[in-house]
């Protein structure tokens, strides 16, 4: 499978500009599971498509720099697993494999003159007449850091994915009496006059006295919970360490050059600036040109608007078939004759080539005798894993078995739910480890978890020795917080207590601005809120704008805000006037349609999902993630 898929920024780009991706995917839960393919060179398998780790590693890696140019800074493998965006990358190849499989059963393709079509449309592409720019087209490219071979494979498998998608959600119509009831239900606004008693004009309330906050204590300390603590043996089984006693022999350090030897080596690479013309007479007129002696950026700029792209360092599998013959072809740096693909008529000029060169052994030979070391380690923890379980088998506990394969438990003395001490603060070790942690939460007092292996090949098994249940807090331990808390409890009372007397006296008939001389100082006219408003004029209110829509007009009520508590009356209750907002309710008809095309969509992934059959090799995955070593070149 070869398909490179866009990173952050240029699927934004893309969304933006193809008018392709109307749909948007429904989130994908990797929730399949984690399976052992047998191959460290595949991560994913839908059906008999394969998805490469080479493949996984250009997406991740198109993925990091897109983020890392909103961020500003760089960005590497581990953080953005942290992120989440090596689940993402897994869901969007797993995805295109699906949808790759579909197709080819499905007898579909996309012709030439499609991707021309469809490229006409983007408004990236267009100069300020609206016309086709080749030099824009390219320059937008270069930007997103793809090139044209993966733009216009991308493109065919968008449209192929976009007539499934037509074929499977089309049919979906909303009856137009359900659209008007919608937008009349969500654009409905109220108006309300409303008081605010703010929190602030209690402001030099005293101090609880000690009994005062002793008797609040006991009434809130459910709220006051230290978390429960265990105290945990464990015994890990840790790949890294377990390398670092490998001795290899020669021939298994070379074995294993051999088998990343391609991996290792670079291909043949040619640095590459092109202008892309409209049609062969104007290809044929800078090619003469260009023969006479002419710069290639001036010859560009004259005959496209602007001077050459420069395309970087490119490899032959990254450029479309018909350049990549006539570039590869050229024995010296120099300028390609006029070649036609789909997008127009290309001239290359040939800056410079990097040859092919093949990895050597000696310049290599500590990365793979690392790499080697991990794996033959990995192997002897999957026997040590299976004698552990076969021990506990057998009657021994977790601390006998350990003895027996000279292995050394480990402990942490005091562990929350989160891998935390008693002061809160973060453990080191297997303790910052989610799957620890998961377990750790699962396993009771004084029994043994199960063997559990983690990301990166190791294993562990824990033993819970004692568990502290949780319980409130010392007194003196949170009277600083608990103090804060009993004042602001008092002071929300009191703002409270006025609110309420106002609105009894103005159920009671009198005018809210009336009720005393201050309200008609504080009191706000004829604010406006929508169904979705979680202020009142300058006043957060969220829960009391939710009570004020199910209110009637004239009604009267009263609610916490952020600052005070409010008194608010009904004024106006305003419906939308359907007679002219027509495009409005269209709007509303194409948002509900939308809605109901996702849910079908993401009901169709998970049917093809069952279909094909989805595996993720995790292991795999963790050796892109955290290899150990890099090519030297």
């Amino acid at each position: 499978m070869a398909h490179k898929k866009p990173g952050l920024f240029k699927r934004i780009v893309v969304i933006a500009l193809f008018s392709l991706l109307i749909l948007s995917f429904a989130a994908w839960g990797i929730q399949d599971i984690f399976l052992n393919l047998g191959s460290n060179q595949v991560v994913a398998k839908v059906g008999d498509i394969e998805v490469t780790q080479t493949e996984f590693s250009n997406n991740l890696s198109r993925e990091t720099n897109s983020i890392a140019q909103q961020l500003g800074r760089a960005i590497d493998f581990q953080e953005a697993q942290q992120l989440g965006l090596t689940d993402r990358v897994i869901a969007q190849l797993v995805r295109q494999a699906m949808f790759t499989i579909q197709s080819q059963e499905m007898g579909m393709t996309v012709s030439e003159a499609q991707l021309k079509e469809e490229i006409l449309k983007i408004d990236a592409f267009k100069n300020e007449f609206g016309d086709f720019d080749p030099n824009r087209f390219q320059n937008t490219l270069y930007q997103a850091g793809i090139s044209e071979t993966t733009f216009l494979a991308d493109l065919a498998k968008d449209i192929e994915r976009q007539q499934i998608n037509n074929a499977i959600t089309n049919a979906i119509p909303v009856p137009q009496k359900l659209a008007e009831q919608l937008y009349s239900y969500t654009s409905e606004k109220r108006l309300v006059d409303y008081i605010e008693i703010p929190y602030a004009r209690f402001a030099n309330m005293a101090n609880p006295s000690d009994s005062e906050l002793a008797s609040y204590y006991e009434t809130e300390k459910q709220n006051y919970l230290a978390p429960e603590f265990k105290s945990v043996s464990y015994l890990h089984l840790n790949p890294k360490e377990v390398a670092k006693t490998i001795t290899l022999t020669d021939e298994q350090i070379e074995e294993e050059f051999l088998a990343q030897k391609d991996s290792l080596s670079l291909p043949d690479r040619r640095s590459l600036v092109q202008m892309l013309l409209n049609d062969e007479a104007q290809a044929k007129e800078a090619q003469a040109k260009l023969q006479g002696g002419a710069d290639f950026n001036a010859v560009a700029k004259e005959l496209t608007g602007s001077e050459g792209v420069d395309l970087g360092v490119m490899e032959q599998s990254d450029l479309l078939p018909e350049l990549a013959d006539a570039i590869f072809a050229l024995d010296t740096t120099g300028i390609t004759d006029p070649i036609q693909s789909p997008l127009g008529w290309h001239i290359v000029s040939v800056v410079e080539i990097s040859p092919a060169r093949e990895a050597v052994f000696e310049e290599v030979r500590e990365q793979v005798t690392n790499d080697a070391a991990l794996r033959v380690a990995t192997d002897e923890l999957i026997s040590l894993a299976n004698q552990l379980d076969d021990e506990i088998a057998s009657g021994a506990n977790l601390d006998e078995a350990a003895t027996k394969l000279n292995q050394v438990m480990l402990s942490y003395d005091v562990i929350d739910a989160e891998g935390r001490d008693r002061d809160g603060l973060p453990l080191t070790g297997l303790a910052e480890n989610a799957k620890f942690q998961e377990v750790l939460n699962q396993t009771t007092g004084n029994d043994d978890s199960l063997l559990t292996e983690l990301d990166d090949g190791g294993y562990f098994i824990l033993k819970v020795n004692s568990t502290t249940p949780s319980a409130p807090r010392d007194l003196l331990e949170i009277k600083s917080e608990l103090t804060q808390a009993w004042v602001e409890n008092r002071q929300n009372e009191e703002a409270k207590k006025i609110a309420e007397k106002l609105a009894d006296e103005s159920r009671n008939g009198t005018a809210l601005q009336a009720v005393t001389d201050e309200a008609a100082e504080l009191i706000k006219f004829g604010v406006e809120i929508n169904r979705f408003s979680s202020n009142i004029g300058d006043a957060l209110a969220p829960a009391l704008v939710r009570d004020i829509y199910k209110a009637k007009k004239g009604d009267v009520l009263t609610g916490q805000g952020a600052n005070g508590h409010l008194v608010a009356t009904v004024s106006e209750i305003v419906q939308a006037d359907l007679s002219n907002q027509s495009e409005e309710v269209d709007g509303m008809k194409s948002s509900v349609e939308s809605s109901y095309k996702n849910d079908v969509y993401s009901q169709y992934l998970s049917s093809l999902r069952q279909d094909f059959g989805v595996e993720i090799n995790q292991s795999s995955i963790e050796q892109v993630i955290n290899p150990y070593g890099t090519s030297p070149y």
